[in-house]
């Protein structure tokens, strides 16, 4: 009784906290339970800690190695590598005190911001053309939620803030020319709604979150200035019954919740792009509801798109392996899936949000919850500890 007590004093303490109160992947309370669930050896997530510790154990080795290249997807690549490894360091900080691994967390970010030309900012114009703001917005995420993590930490001096800060600033117009590039290329073989507009959304809704930009938060989420920004891509990239979506419906059913990218199981990947079109979507989702202090998961179009149907529509397939359900349309899209795990964390975040819906539970039971990867494919750091529910009972 009274350790339940003083939890909920720390939860009530934490969650109505300003100071040093992270809001981008999770916020203050969020931690609080993190760390009570650890602390407590409640399963899973002691075990799954346990597993995430160990690596940010080793990302204290890493060195600092900041991509300077012309190529976006190299750049894309490095600063997810390196990014994954100071946001694992900020939450060990955070969960255990660990100044260390803050310590060196922060390190990471500002040899990356102090580099010449900043990371990101110098792409070889004829390199990528059509992709370098999503690889921009996809490969920061995880350095931007570090720095989101780090806030309160003593060697996160404000020179350091500064400089890290102007570098995210930066980013976010690189991020803004690749959205000028689909619209006035015609989103390249008019692809309507895709992947890559979700990942331009997102990038400004990171950016806009860190550096405290309102306008810019706003133009990510509902802008008439914006024709892609997050309520458009509710209403485009989610299908219901009667749309038409990109490449037609080949003789099969379409669904209420699919989603436009499904176009790509023509190469055998349409589950795959669902997935991380819903992923972003729900990332972006998730910050502006913090940022707003409003439910931006649960918006609903006129339509009636919303996220929730994705997510219930696709957990079937990646529980059970199979491409060939719902009339079959994704079948070729089999030997993706045959691997299913990558791509679990993202329902274990969608239980969080919407833990009646008995199609996400069942996956999220099927699983060995412990063993939940921190997949890129996820794009959550930790999202058994920050998002997982704790009662799985059917």
């Amino acid at each position: 009784m009274i350790r339940a007590l003083l939890l909920s004093c720390l939860l009530m303490s934490a969650a109505t906290s300003h100071a040093n109160e992270p809001r981008i992947e999770c916020d203050a309370a969020m931690l609080v339970r993190a760390r009570q669930r650890i602390e407590s050896h409640e399963e899973p997530f002691a075990t799954y800690w346990s597993l995430a510790k160990a690596d940010a154990e080793k990302s204290l080795t890493r060195k600092a190695t900041p991509f300077l290249g012309a190529d976006s997807l190299q750049f894309h690549h490095a600063a997810q590598e390196q990014g994954i490894a100071a946001r694992l360091l900020a939450y060990a900080w955070r969960l255990e005190d660990d100044e260390a691994t803050g310590a060196h967390a922060v390190e990471l970010l500002h040899e990356w911001a102090s580099a010449m030309p900043m990371p990101g900012t110098a792409f070889d114009p004829d390199t990528r053309f059509p992709n370098s703001g999503m690889d921009v917005a996809r490969g920061m995420l995880p350095f931007v939620v570090a720095y989101d993590l780090l806030s309160g930490h003593p060697t996160l001096t404000v020179d350091k803030r500064k400089k890290i800060l102007r570098w995210f600033r930066a980013l976010a117009e690189g991020v803004r020319e690749g959205m000028k590039r689909w619209e006035e290329s015609d989103d390249f073989g008019k692809q309507r709604f895709q992947n890559h507009h979700a990942a331009h959304m997102l990038g400004l809704t990171l950016f806009g979150a860190v550096l405290h930009d309102r306008a810019m938060m706003q133009f990510a989420y509902d802008s008439e200035e914006n024709p892609k920004d997050f309520k458009d891509l509710i209403r485009g990239l989610i299908l219901m019954p009667g749309d038409e979506p990109l490449g037609g419906l080949r003789g099969k059913p379409l669904y209420a919740g699919e989603i436009d990218d499904r176009v790509r199981t023509s190469s055998g990947s349409g589950l795959t792009y669902c997935h991380l079109s819903l992923t972003l979507l729900m990332f972006a989702a998730d910050v502006q509801s913090r940022f707003r202090r409003e439910d931006c998961l649960n918006w609903k179009a006129q339509g009636g798109e919303t996220l929730r149907l994705s997510a219930d529509f696709y957990s079937d397939f990646f529980r059970a392996k199979n491409a060939t359900l719902k009339g079959g349309y994704y079948s070729r899209d089999q030997p993706h899936i045959q691997n299913n795990t990558p791509f679990f964390g993202s329902f274990e975040v969608a239980l969080h949000h919407w833990p009646e819906s008995q199609n996400i539970r069942n996956l999220v039971s099927s699983m060995n919850r412990s063993q939940t990867p921190r997949s890129w494919l996820c794009y959550y750091g930790l999202p058994l500890l920050t998002h997982g529910v704790s009662e799985l009972e059917n």
